[in-house]
């Protein structure tokens, strides 16, 4: 837990939502740190690809090469099995393993999936950050977020003017230094906009 979060919850938030609202931040900032970190979101379209094309090339499909890809093309490679059981099989093996065949057009699929995202890649996470925080802030504060970043002047910032948005911000400044608040501004929009339930 970043120093300093604690300090952006009110001071007169009852100790029961005070820990249900820092073991909720706390849990949000650790899985997006993993996804960044050593996750999937660590690994670009092009080293995604590479190891699945490497996995094809060597044409073995066993516990011990699909757990020696990076974690983007295990992942993306889980997604395109078709069955069920073959996903099954991928997460904790079994005594029936599944046809080779099965990974090849999976890997096939996955590869070809990655080739048609073009554009630069995105935060995806973030999408999922933030509205994660936002739920803390509704629960917390029993109010409903809202988000602007037009000023008391009228002039528009970069900045989030809610009480909102500044508590999302703030807690994603103090626990990752590289995430623009454009980035973050445009998550809160969407949450605004959407309003998604928590998940």
């Amino acid at each position: 837990m970043p120093v300093g979060v604690l300090r952006l919850l009110p001071e007169d938030l009852a100790p029961e939502k005070r820990t249900a609202a820092l073991n909720s931040i706390q849990e949000a900032l650790g899985e997006y740190a993993w996804e960044y970190e050593a996750g999937p979101y660590r690994y670009r379209r092009a080293e995604v690809s590479e190891g699945l094309r490497g996995l094809l090339k060597k044409g073995e499909f066993d516990h011990k090469a699909l757990y020696a890809l990076n974690q983007g093309a295990f992942n993306i490679l889980y997604d395109c099995l078709a069955l069920d059981s073959a996903q099954q099989w991928m997460l904790i093996g079994g005594e029936v393993e599944p046809r080779a065949a099965e990974f090849e057009q999976a890997a096939k699929q996955a590869i070809s999936l990655l080739y048609t995202q073009g554009g630069p890649e995105k935060p995806v996470t973030l999408a999922y950050l933030v509205p994660r925080l936002c739920h803390v802030y509704e629960a917390m504060t029993g109010k409903k977020v809202t988000h602007h970043t037009k000023a008391a002047d009228l002039s528009y910032t970069q900045q989030a003017q809610s009480e909102a948005g500044r508590f999302v911000t703030a807690i994603i400044n103090l626990a990752f230094e590289d995430i623009p608040d454009t980035l973050v501004n445009r998550q809160l929009r969407e949450f605004v906009k959407n309003r998604p339930e928590p998940f």
